[in-house]
């Protein structure tokens, strides 16, 4: 977990992450410890490796991931029947 998750509610996620989570939809159920809310997926365009390598960041959005805590790192499950993204501790 980011230290900036708590502030932003963002969670930075993998390509593949991302693209796994597309059959959810742009936006979908999640469920984090015993909280059920509303996240999205989101993109941010980035140079951070330079004006000469633009690329993608890739993250879920939701209010909930605002009570994780910076340094724990979480496992996603994916409920395809339900729509729902589980955000278990790891």
């Amino acid at each position: 977990m980011s230290r900036k998750t708590p502030g932003d509610g963002k969670l930075e996620i993998t390509k593949a992450a991302a693209h796994a989570l597309e059959s959810l939809g742009t936006t979908f159920s999640v469920r984090v410890h015993t909280q059920t809310g509303e996240a999205s997926l989101g993109t941010m365009p980035c140079t951070c490796r330079g004006k000469e390598t633009p690329h993608v960041h890739y993250f879920i959005e939701s209010d909930l991931f605002r009570a994780l805590v910076p340094g724990s790192s979480v496992e996603l499950m994916v409920d395809e029947t339900d729509r729902r993204l589980h955000v278990i501790d790891a």
